[in-house]
């Protein structure tokens, strides 16, 4: 019978960065309840902190040339389960995010469409709290099942559980202790009251292209339809990451979070700074592409590490840039942002 994992020695662990580091040893997961029925693996692997778990390499900055041990998951089933004018749809921590996303918009079902074209897998979903375009993964998520790599047991959460919010979740507050296995959200059958909403910037002029050249009313537009207007999108401002070069890690910094009081110090001397509310109403978003705009580093480069000159927020290696001057880049944007603005930038990948 097969074992349900593969273990092999000095393996490549690419990233989309195309930075890479090579693990002195490399744990692959094919089927996930097999491998860990597999002793060793729990004790030798999973309830090891140092092992360290990987997807797809899209929010991973490597520092360093070798890693001790290193963990993916590759199984990818998936399915549903109809409820009537929902479905609770999981999908295993294998599969890649965006080919969910479009096989549930292919069925019909709205509630991903939104996260279309964003890299990674579905088990790295819910520890960034992946989202895009007005929606969060924390808007659809029923439940996430995990193994306690502590307790070496495995355990569901509700989505109250996972303690989702901007870009945060419970997993990365207790790091190396969670392993998600599957990831269950709830889509429906039909759209939203407000479907199709085109609010945020880009989308209602890509929408009007697409129902022109589909010859489609955007009344009648479908889930489907929405995750190519998305993509459309993206493709138009972010590298393809499906390209070997140039490598990026999407969005290098979160949108920063700053007092009301001090927004409107910033509006005040930069009247067309875009400000996002929030609910708690004390609080308002930033744009950090805006600010690194406005502070100049769109477009700049520094040999074969560089910032994109679509989109502000995107680092990019150029072929040839290791993960010491991709940070360094990021942290001279950070200082100056700060000298510029006084706010703060946090980066979003994992630094290894």
């Amino acid at each position: 019978m097969n074992s349900g994992f593969n273990l092999r020695n000095d393996v490549p662990v690419g990233n989309t960065m195309r930075v890479n580091a090579c693990a002195d040893q490399f744990l692959q997961i094919d089927h996930i309840e097999r491998a860990l029925a597999n002793p060793r693996l729990r004790e030798e692997w999973l309830a090891d902190p140092q092992t360290l778990v990987v997807g797809g390499g899209s929010n991973i900055l490597f520092v360093t040339d070798r890693i001790d041990k290193a963990v993916a998951i590759k199984a990818a089933d998936h399915g549903f389960v109809d409820e009537g004018e929902t479905v609770l749809v999981f999908a295993e921590a294998g599969l890649g995010l965006d080919d969910w996303v479009r096989l549930t918009a292919e069925q019909g079902l709205y509630g991903l469409e939104r996260l279309a074209e964003i890299p990674g897998t579905v088990g790295a979903a819910p520890i960034q709290n992946v989202g895009a375009y007005g929606m969060q993964l924390s808007d659809v998520l029923d439940s996430v099942e995990l193994w306690d790599r502590q307790k070496q047991a495995p355990l569901r959460w509700s989505a109250e559980q996972c303690q989702l919010s901007y870009r945060n979740s419970r997993f990365k507050s207790e790091p190396n202790r969670w392993l998600v296995l599957r990831v269950w959200v709830r889509l429906h059958k039909r759209p939203p009251a407000d479907w199709p909403n085109f609010a945020y910037p880009g989308l209602v002029d890509e929408a009007e292209a697409y129902s022109k050249s589909e010859k489609k009313p955007i009344s009648s537009l479908v889930a489907s339809d929405m995750a190519e207007i998305v993509t459309r999108v993206r493709r138009k401002k972010l590298p393809d990451w499906r390209q070997w070069l140039p490598g990026s890690l999407g969005s290098f910094f979160h949108n920063p979070i700053v007092s009301k009081q001090h927004a409107n110090k910033l509006k005040a001397n930069w009247p067309d700074v875009p400000l996002y509310a929030l609910d708690d109403p004390d609080s308002v978003k930033l744009s950090a592409g805006w600010l690194i705009e406005q502070a100049g580093w769109r477009g700049r480069l520094f040999g074969a590490a560089g910032v994109y000159d679509r989109h502000a927020l995107v680092l990019i290696n150029r072929g040839g840039a290791d993960g010491k001057q991709l940070l360094q880049l990021a942290e001279a944007i950070e200082a100056d942002v700060w000298k510029h603005f006084a706010v703060r930038l946090k980066t979003e990948p994992m630094i290894v």
